[in-house]
């Protein structure tokens, strides 16, 4: 509203400022400008104002306008477009009441395209050589053995064996994460680029510090109050876990077992912490802000 009453402001200033060179140059003062410009530029002014206070008063909310246009281009399946004026609106509106809804549409092209196995931008296949182990393949790549497994589509029984010839897709995991305690989000970026936005449903966490970071550091699933490595046949039933640098902090689904052996916590639906170990890996920054 402030940005609108000041324009409003410079464009009744503007068009004063204009009478003013005019009578300056032809009439010296406002008293000797003929009576018929005189009323021109009062109605003028009035319609300015008028303009303004319809402005103001007009619910008329930032990018709403740009909203309903994204409606009608997923509409005709127009994604491309519709992409375009998403970020726009996240970029330029990020507090406007669609906001939210603009980023959770975001969030769900970005991460499908992520985890679209046939679609191979930022992935690559390699070519299993003799000796190579799944510990090997996930540290020269930066990536999950949920992640390898999602894209490769490998079944379970994958897990166990790896044959010379075999062709696995692998995605390096270099997302950032950002923790707002306040406003109970978990936001994931490439660089300066938003990836997806995710709620907490409950915070436990003691600040020390307005800003504080660390790092993924374990990556483990908890099934019937034990901790299992994702090669681990109880990790596919299991609760996925991120234990941090900070061992007295976790991002973990919320469950009847709230204590779950962790003094401080950052807690999701099991949905979403299922989603996680796709796209995150141990060794990629948290940022955790109050």
């Amino acid at each position: 509203m402030l940005i609108i009453k000041a324009v409003a402001a410079l464009l009744v200033l503007g068009a004063m400022g204009g009478t003013a060179y005019l009578l300056q140059e032809y009439a010296d003062t406002g008293k000797d400008m003929p009576s018929a410009i005189m009323v021109q530029q009062q109605k003028l002014e009035l319609e300015l104002k008028a303009k303004a206070e319809k402005g103001i008063r007009a619910d008329n909310e930032p990018g709403e306008k740009a909203f309903q246009r994204v409606k009608e281009l997923l509409a005709m399946e127009s994604m491309v477009e519709a992409e375009e004026k998403l970020k726009y609106i996240a970029s330029f509106y990020p507090s406007a009441k669609c906001a939210a809804e603009v980023r959770r549409i975001l969030g769900e092209i970005n991460v499908d395209r992520l985890l679209d196995p046939d679609l191979k931008e930022g992935k690559r296949v390699i070519t299993i050589k003799s000796g190579d182990t799944f510990s090997r393949i996930l540290s020269q790549n930066k990536t999950t053995m949920d992640s390898l497994v999602h894209l490769s589509r490998l079944m379970r029984a994958d897990h166990r064996s790896l044959h010379p010839g075999d062709r696995l897709t692998v995605m390096p995991l270099d997302l950032r994460v950002v923790i707002d305690a306040r406003r109970k989000t978990l936001t994931l970026w490439d660089g300066g680029e938003y990836i997806k936005e995710y709620p907490l449903l409950a915070v436990s966490y003691k600040a020390k510090k307005a800003v504080k970071r660390c790092k993924i550091d374990q990556i483990r699933g908890r099934y019937r109050g034990k901790l299992y490595p994702s090669h681990a046949d109880e990790y596919l039933a299991s609760s996925k876990v991120f234990i941090l640098s900070d061992k007295s902090l976790a991002i973990r689904a919320v469950s009847s077992d709230n204590d779950e052996g962790f003094s401080f916590g950052f807690l999701l639906s099991p949905a979403d912490m299922e989603e996680l170990p796709l796209l995150l890996r141990p060794g990629n920054d948290v940022e955790i802000r109050n």
